[in-house]
């Protein structure tokens, strides 16, 4: 019985499906509009480099911190290409002036984005788009605004304070809404709004992910305090924000651009994952049916941050799997869990089964 079932799982192990391409990755990047007349395969291939121009520009920009995202803008366009698993033009539409309008949807190599990434010893956000609930309080001089005349609450969303369409946004953010209590609590606490518990925010409370902001204009200088909890973690921290004397709404909406780029920086700095140190794990799948490997392989495919996998033991009751995976262990835990996995460890050592 036992060498019938390691020969079906060895069958199963050989002949299955490898999963080519995955949807929705960090990898991906589409919809990337250019522009241009295509007149002979010269200019076609020129337009087909810039929107790996600029999908490249969009993919550092969206899992790189800053200073590592800026360090890149000047890649050169062959190294781009060497780095791009495929492209397709979903659109090609030409005018009357000649001119074409291309639409096209572009997946980076997993494997050799990594590699270039770890050659330059820069680190990636392995992140995935969130909602956010936002609460922002300006304190304007004596004033205490938190709803009606707030700027920040009232123009947070609006579109001239958005990022283009032609970007992804990480964040999608839901205002706080009003609520008596809340109003309350926070004039009551006005003199010392840094240090109040956030939890006891009645509009905030029980949010996967949130946001309390404290703006600051006071004396023509202009600050933010902003006490984040994201992805089960609470950050807090001050930032420094320009002013443009007498046009205060352009001073208000460039702090709206500012802040949301370092509430972006915050839930990047929480994921990222070093692809030049890799680590090892071992885990124990217990087997229920003989299709278990076939599918639990599918699941590690399916998951950017585990590089490869092998089996090292194999009974009727278990396979024992090594992985090797980049990050950190509790973020390979989080994405197993995504995946609907049992995972039950004891004395570190990681048991799992399918349901």
């Amino acid at each position: 019985m036992n060498k019938l079932f390691c020969i079906i799982c060895i069958i199963v192990f050989l002949f299955k499906t490898e999963t080519v391409f995955s949807k929705n990755t960090i990898y991906d990047v589409d919809n990337i509009k250019v522009s241009g007349r295509i007149d002979n395969n010269l200019d076609r291939k020129k337009l087909i480099q810039d929107a790996f121009q600029k999908a490249f520009t969009l993919f550092v920009n969206k899992t790189l911190l800053n200073l590592d995202a800026e360090s890149l803008y000047e890649t050169k366009i062959s190294i781009i290409e060497d780095l791009i698993f495929t492209y397709q033009i979903t659109k090609n539409i030409r005018d009357n002036k000649k001119k074409n309008f291309l639409t096209i949807n572009i997946k980076f190599d997993q494997k050799k984005v990594n590699r270039f990434l770890a050659k330059k010893r820069i680190p990636y956000a392995d992140i995935s788009n969130i909602s956010l609930t936002l609460l922002p309080v300006l304190i304007k001089e004596k004033e205490t605004l938190i709803y009606g005349d707030n700027f920040f609450y009232n123009n947070w969303n609006k579109s001239d304070n958005v990022i283009e369409a032609t970007e992804d946004k990480l964040i999608s953010y839901n205002l706080a809404l009003e609520n008596v209590e809340d109003l309350e609590y926070i004039n009551n606490n006005k003199e010392n709004l840094e240090l109040i518990d956030v939890k006891k925010i009645t509009s905030l409370y029980g949010e996967k992910n949130y946001a309390f902001l404290i703006i600051y204009f006071k004396e023509d200088k202009l600050r933010a305090y902003v006490k984040t909890y994201i992805g089960n973690k609470e950050i807090d921290k001050n930032i420094k924000l320009n002013i443009y004397p007498k046009n205060n709404t352009k001073t208000y909406q460039e702090a709206i651009l500012t802040l949301k780029e370092e509430i972006n920086q915050i839930w990047k700095g929480q994921n990222l994952i070093d692809v030049s140190t890799p680590s090892f794990l071992d885990l124990f799948l217990d087997v229920k049916k003989v299709d278990d490997y076939s599918k639990i392989s599918s699941i590690f495919d399916s998951i950017d941050l585990i590089e490869n996998y092998s089996v090292s033991e194999m009974t009727n009751k278990y396979i024992k799997i090594r992985l090797r995976y980049k990050g950190r262990l509790n973020k390979l835990n989080d994405k197993l869990f995504e995946k609907k996995i049992n995972i039950k460890i004891t004395d570190n050592e990681w048991r799992v089964r399918l349901n």
